[in-house]
């Protein structure tokens, strides 16, 4: 799968979690061009996907939204908001949809400002056509979807369970007005549930339902079963949703299960001390809040397991080189002491033991390279080229090569030498003692302040249609040969690592026979005024 394929099927997953039924998301990156948009977004502006990925925002809205738009004003408003990058709450859209059917949208624009998606915006088109208006108007069609968009922003945004919940509970009592709320997690038995953030509870109910046991009547409803329950004064003592309420000092609770793929794993408690019942539009609201919230939950879960696994695997690796590098050092005494008795054959069988040693050492350095390509950031430097070639050829001394130092300086880190140590083991393994090597430092004429290094050498060079492979991780390039394949990818990963790009021709054009010529492109270091640098 290429790079960009692989990055947009990693963007679909990432902002599936804004796909909700009845309305059309489009989401923005920081150029403002459509990134990402739902089936319902598609069906709204009768487009197709091919159509509005790579556009500009106000391009698509202005090609497939404003002609469907019954007030000229309306387009004004619309396409101004996103010329001026200003977030708006709720934007009343009259249209005509394909099949010539008048439909209600309101539009809403956020701008999203954590990382990592800082400066991306999330453009929402809900369908509000059969929505009745409610009386005292709390959960309009605009105010809902202000509302679903703060915490998608706050779930999206969170960077921690803890704050995910904090951050939830604290929104939605801010956003719709309830007096006091909490927010349970099961334990990992699932038979308690345990409070991790609450607020304005009194001090009486929070030391008796700390904890809740899940599997009793009426929490079993949410806990077990995953309905949401709803709790309102009826002017009946003594029952036990009376004594809820009455605990809380409350005259309506909304208990919302937190649902995570369908997985109960928490409930979200709201309670008001002012309105005697909970509507329908709020309900559905709130609901939709749980399973936003439970959405963010699992990221978080899933997040924390990847980083233990981590972890776990690098305290694996660590262990591993560590061990293997002691037994391999015994190994390699033993094989000396060998060396100095034996004779013949068994001096022989020695030194390919010593040799298979040496080779498990490469291979361990090899993971502990990528480990770091892939961990650490590539933060570069000036580098000497010749000093580092130089050094290279020092731990090397029976391998004889070429090389005229340059005065170029590259921008590399201390991870430059692997490129060298490779190139030249490949070409001495392949090519023999007797293998002829040359290296040279070249400025490149196709762009401004790039060297070329061309590493070549008098082996069996490298057959046409293998040439491209090479570079692929476990793939073996001269005529089969044996090894771990890693060496011409580490080399690869490097020179990507350092803006360049590699590729392999014939040391002589059209005869692959008579040896290959690696050749690399490497951004040299420009001196500007005083001691500065131009990159």
């Amino acid at each position: 799968m290429s790079r960009a394929n692989s990055g947009s099927t990693q963007l679909r997953k990432t902002f599936q979690i804004l796909d909700e039924p009845g309305v059309g998301t489009l989401v923005l990156d920081r150029d403002m061009q459509v990134t990402w948009a739902n089936t319902y977004a598609m069906d709204i502006l009768s487009a197709r996907e091919e159509e509005i990925l790579g556009c500009d925002a106000c391009q698509v809205l202005d090609t497939h939204l404003v002609p469907l738009l019954q007030g000229r004003e309306d387009a004004g408003r619309l396409l101004a908001t996103v010329r001026d990058g200003s977030e708006i709450p709720g934007l009343d859209l009259l249209v005509q949809n394909s099949r010539g059917e008048e439909r209600r949208i309101v539009y809403s624009s956020r701008r999203i400002k954590r990382e990592p998606f800082a400066g991306m915006w999330v453009l929402g088109m809900r369908d509000v056509t059969e929505r009745k208006p409610t009386d005292e108007g709390l959960l309009s069609s605009n105010r809902q979807l202000l509302v679903l968009n703060q915490i998608m922003g706050v779930s999206a945004s969170s960077l921690s369970l803890d704050e995910l919940l904090e951050a939830s509970l604290s929104k939605t009592l801010e956003l719709l007005g309830f007096d006091l709320g909490l927010t349970y997690l099961l334990n990992p038995e699932r038979t308690l549930a345990l409070t991790r953030y609450h607020h304005a509870v009194p001090k009486t109910y929070l030391a008796r339902n700390r904890a809740i046991k899940v599997h009793h009547w009426p929490w079993n409803f949410v806990f077990v079963a995953g309905q949401p329950r709803y709790l309102e004064l009826q002017g009946e003592g003594g029952t036990i949703e009376e004594e809820i309420l009455s605990s809380l000092e409350v005259c309506a609770l909304a208990c919302i299960p937190i649902l995570a793929e369908s997985v109960v794993v928490g409930a979200l408690f709201l309670g008001s001390r002012k309105r005697e019942g909970i509507r329908d539009e709020e309900r559905r609201l709130l609901e939709a809040i749980g399973r936003e919230i439970g959405s963010g939950v699992l990221r978080s879960m899933l997040h924390k397991r990847l980083e233990a696994a981590h972890r776990e695997t690098n305290l694996y690796l660590d262990v591993m080189t560590h061990d293997i590098k002691n037994a391999e050092n015994v190994a390699n005494l033993y094989c000396d002491l060998l060396l100095d008795v034996l004779e013949g054959d068994a001096a022989q069988y020695a030194r390919k033991l010593k040799d298979s040693v040496r080779k498990s050492t490469g291979i361990l350095q090899n993971v502990s390279t990528i480990r770091r390509i892939h961990q650490e950031p590539s933060d570069l430097e000036p580098v000497h080229l010749s000093h580092v070639v130089r050094a290279s050829l020092a731990r090397t001394p029976e391998t004889g090569v070429s090389f005229e130092d340059t005065s170029a300086e590259v921008w590399a880190d201390d991870l430059l030498p692997e490129i060298f140590t490779n190139l030249i083991g490949n070409a001495v393994k392949f090519g023999g003692p007797d293998a002829w090597i040359a290296i040279r430092v070249e400025d490149y004429p196709e762009e401004d302040h790039t060297v070329v290094v061309t590493v070549e050498d008098t082996g069996p060079g490298i057959p046409d249609e293998t040439k491209e492979a090479v570079f692929h991780r476990f793939s073996q390039g001269r005529n089969g040969g044996c090894g771990e394949g890693l060496g011409l990818y580490i080399v690869g990963m490097l020179i990507e690592r350092y803006g360049g790009r590699i590729w392999v021709e014939d040391r002589v054009e059209g005869r692959p026979d008579l040896g290959a010529s690696f050749r690399f492109t490497l951004r040299e270091v420009v001196h500007g005024g005083g001691d500065g640098y131009e990159d």
